[in-house]
């Protein structure tokens, strides 16, 4: 059986498709959300979810949350008298758990499962989610984006709509924000913006900070129970103030009592940085986009902190009366990912269904002058694979060292460093010898490196996991699709032959025709060198065209002279006349 999972900062959800559509999986207390806390008892027992939950002030030490942020970073959690764990652990505490749940609820083993994941994670984020999910015991088949998979539960729901709308995903400890061009049964990913650092967690803080402000306390100094008492006071103000406009509480730490209140524009005022943070992501989507605010029919808020009064006011600020939260947001991304499930495995309710996503970020290599040379930039559609090409910068030069990095700086080491390679060269004059790069984004925003020196015919390959747990026919598809798009362009017969034909009539050409010739062929050469194989199609085409009307002027006579060049080689034809007379 696959599973849809919503790994989440704060909460955590399962889901799986039936005959009767996408469910919701409950655990064991009756409830769809189970918190993404882990807590230890000992080496040998270990609580997930609610139970653990409760832990967080009377045994701090001992239980862990929030640790999702810190997924594909050098993190490690101390655990007194149990042990060190990394995210990666702990999120496959948290899988494990779910699917329990599931294989109670189905009566059948789990196998593999769709994840979600934040658009914004980079690849150490991304593999780091495949790791937990292979170390709780399962196939992770394909990671899927949550606004991506909101984006299709929204869909599903209003199939009969054609509209151009954001989906402002705003959740514990994550904000992702995506425009999406939904129609029939299309769902397009277009352009992608987040903060893998921002989310409810942070009105949580700063609710935390203003008690400790007011009352003479340093937040940075006070120990961790205490911390968590406050943590757990914010959050019930914070969501106690999605009703009333004041909350006035007494705040209770060890045998002091402190009091403290709150308005919701008081939340407004200590959270603006917050909000300023809001801002940027959004700019940057909407510049990204080019697209103005009426070019937008709605925002689609998800996520428990999209249910904030404060947050969706904001947005209509931004917005106006576009703003639209939904009220099933806890749980749109679990359901999306459910649905992905069904599709994935040929469901016919869903089948048809499809969903085009992309990449988050730029990818690129190091070059002289810490310069980033983007291979395949930001927002392509996935799966995508492009080459350039790389030359050695000195005499007798025997290796070329490639830096990968992620990233949308400028500056190369700005961005982050992913991978590090070296490949032999032969040692010729600089500029002479030369390696062909080429990164490939899979469906799960996961890549892959190819690179080649055709003079010594030395590579290195960087294999991408197989994903698995998916139908057989599709997964072949992918691949063949995949090798498709790493296909040289230049190799294909068609351009091959619109490339030599194009040789051709330059050599034949005047020199007005050859002026047009050079602008066309360069134009091609560019799209041949950064365009995929078939956008490289799509744009011979127009190419084969341009170059039958350019040779259409070559050599070409009016009807009279036609003829009389004709009757010259021929001679003259017999008239009825002349017949006669014979």
């Amino acid at each position: 059986m696959i599973v849809g999972i919503d790994l989440g900062t704060t909460n955590s959800l399962v889901s799986v498709w039936t005959d009767k559509g996408v469910r919701l999986i409950p655990n064991e207390f009756g409830e769809y959300l189970t918190p993404s806390v882990v807590s230890f008892i000992d080496k040998k027992e270990v609580l997930v979810g609610k139970t653990a939950k409760e832990r967080l002030i009377t045994n701090p030490e001992s239980t862990v949350r929030e640790f999702k942020r810190m997924m594909g970073r050098d993190t490690c959690y101390k655990i007194p008298g149990v042990g060190s764990f990394t995210p990666i652990d702990l999120s496959s505490v948290v899988i494990k758990k779910l699917v329990s749940d599931a294989e109670k609820y189905a009566g059948e083993k789990v196998d593999s499962a769709v994840i979600s994941v934040p658009a914004y994670f980079d690849d150490h984020q991304r593999q780091a989610t495949r790791l937990a999910g292979e170390q709780a015991g399962i196939n992770v088949s394909l990671l899927v984006n949550e606004p991506s998979a909101a984006a299709l539960s929204y869909h599903i729901e209003h199939i009969d709509q054609d509209e151009k709308f954001i989906v402002f995903d705003f959740g514990g400890g994550t904000l992702d924000v995506t425009v999406v061009d939904a129609f029939a049964n299309m769902v397009e990913i277009c352009n992608i913006s987040g903060d893998n650092c921002l989310g409810g967690k942070d009105f949580n803080e700063a609710i935390a900070i203003d008690i400790c402000s007011k009352n003479g306390l340093d937040w940075r100094t006070i120990n961790k129970k205490y911390k968590e008492i406050l943590l757990s006071l914010s959050e019930n103000i914070k969501v106690t103030l999605s009703s009333v406009d004041e909350v006035s509480t007494n705040v209770h730490l060890g045998e002091n009592t402190y009091e403290y209140s709150l308005t919701r524009q008081g939340l407004i005022d200590i959270s603006s940085g917050i909000f300023k943070k809001i801002t940027i992501v959004l700019k940057r989507l909407m510049n990204d986009a080019m697209l103005d605010i009426e070019d937008i029919a709605g925002v689609i808020m998800v996520g428990g902190s999209s249910k904030m009064p404060i947050v969706s006011t904001y947005l209509e600020s931004l917005f106006g009366n576009k703003v639209y939260v939904d009220k099933s947001g806890d749980v749109s991304i679990c359901k999306g990912v459910g649905i992905v499930t069904g599709i994935n495995l040929r469901k016919d309710v869903v089948k048809d269904i499809v969903m085009t996503d992309i990449c988050p970020f730029s990818l690129g290599i190091e070059v002289e002058g810490d310069i980033m040379s983007t291979i395949i930039p930001k927002n392509q559609t996935l799966p995508a694979s492009r080459a350039s090409r790389y030359y050695t910068v000195a005499n007798n030069q025997k290796k070329i060292k490639f830096k990968v990095y992620q990233g949308e700086k400028h500056k190369a080491s700005d961005n982050l460093l992913l991978d590090t390679l070296e490949l032999a060269v032969p040692p010729l004059r600089k500029g002479q010898a030369y390696a062909d790069v080429r990164f490939s984004y899979d469906l799960n925003g996961i890549f892959d490196i190819d690179i080649v020196c055709p003079i010594n015919g030395k590579e290195i390959h960087r294999k991408r996991g197989a994903s698995r747990g998916l139908d057989k026919e599709y997964l072949s598809e992918i691949s063949m699709y995949m090798e498709t798009l790493k296909q040289n362009p230049r190799e294909i017969p068609e351009i091959k032959y619109l490339l030599e034909k194009a040789d051709r009539i330059y050599e034949e050409g005047n020199i007005d025709q050859r002026n047009i010739l050079e602008i066309e062929i360069d134009s091609f050469n560019k799209i041949l060198d950064t365009c995929q194989v078939p956008e490289c199609k799509k744009y011979a085409v127009n190419f084969a065209l341009r170059l039958d009307k350019i040779e259409k002027t070559m050599f070409c006579f009016d009807i009279e002279h036609e003829n009389l060049w004709s009757e010259v080689i021929s001679g003259p034809k017999d008239t009825d006349d002349d017949i006669d007379k014979k």
